[in-house]
């Protein structure tokens, strides 16, 4: 069967599947009334960055643990989610890899990410998983910086995947591994994702920051990565792409979902409706059905059922 058949995923009649041409663009932002003051919005402050979270919080069921790091010669951090029973079974579990956006943390997933999947998981929609709230310093777009002194990209892929698959019973190859996030991890999810396609079977990017920039080599970009590897992620890798009707990332969004058509890697590309730049939001609105698409790909490798 062919991939793009496997991959057909129910969604809520709220939720709009894009498969082809354009996406209707956000509605406008309603102008300020005639001479109000525009009140500038003051600057968000960014949590410190560090490899060792200082900050032990592991909110809804998750437990902060460390691995030693190679690549650093130091520990780093990650928070970790096992489902209901892992410690009374003996089988093995997918791992959703869940990637957080600019300025978050490790928490970030824990809180608006976990409890979707706990409740995909007890509506029978989708099978038990673990997942991995990645701690990817604060700003890093999950690329190894040209400095050297933020090589998330290696951390993640040289220390932290063969940890976490030494560490818990998993499923350890690509077809029980997604790489899964939401704005700068949206970006690296697809950056991961298209880059190493040996290590990750599902590729989630949601509401990604996927505008060009220039402190980044333009080959590290997913569409670059997607047309570089487009052979060994055509039929093989499960893709899904995502985005708020009113998110101002739309645009680069809809660019990515066209390079992909264009070179045939199937994929659903879903706008939500009246959603912003908004995580919590946006997993709220798509709510479990989100996760058929998880559960559908889970079956289509064969590994995994609810």
């Amino acid at each position: 069967m062919k991939l793009g058949k496997m991959l057909a995923v129910a969604v809520l009649a709220t939720v709009t599947a894009v498969t082809t041409g354009r996406a209707e663009p956000p509605a406008p932002t309603p102008a300020a009334p005639a001479g109000a003051a525009v009140q500038p919005k003051p600057p968000r402050e960014m949590p410190k960055s560090e490899w060792l979270d200082p900050n032990h919080g592991a909110p809804n069921g998750t437990q902060y643990q460390t691995f030693h790091s190679g690549v650093l010669g130091q520990d780093a951090s990650y928070l970790v989610w096992l489902p209901p029973g892992y410690e009374q079974q003996t089988n093995r579990f997918p791992v959703i890899y869940w990637l957080h956006g600019h300025g978050g943390n490790q928490r970030a997933g824990a809180a608006t990410y976990v409890p979707h999947v706990e409740a995909a998981i007890k509506a029978g929609v989708l099978p038990p998983v673990i997942v991995v709230c990645v701690n990817g310093m604060g700003r890093g777009h999950y690329l190894d910086q040209a400095n050297g002194k933020l090589p998330i990209e290696s951390v993640i892929i040289k220390d932290l995947v063969p940890h976490v698959d030494r560490t818990y019973r998993t499923l350890a190859r690509r077809e029980g591994r997604v790489i899964e996030g939401f704005s700068m991890g949206g970006f690296g999810a697809g950056h991961l994702g298209f880059k190493y396609p040996e290590l990750f079977g599902t590729v989630v990017i949601n509401s990604g920051a996927l505008r060009d920039a220039t402190w980044f080599d333009a080959a590290e970009h997913p569409k670059q990565l997607a047309r570089k590897n487009i052979d060994l992620l055509r039929n093989r890798t499960h893709i899904r792409l995502g985005c708020g009707a009113l998110d101002d990332l739309l645009p680069a969004n809809q660019e990515l979902h066209e390079v992909l058509q264009q070179l045939g890697l199937a994929h659903p590309f879903v706008i939500v409706p009246d959603v912003p730049h908004n995580s919590a939001l946006y997993y709220e609105k798509l709510g479990i059905p989100f996760f058929e698409f998880h559960r559908t790909s889970f079956e289509a490798f064969g590994k995994a059922k609810p």
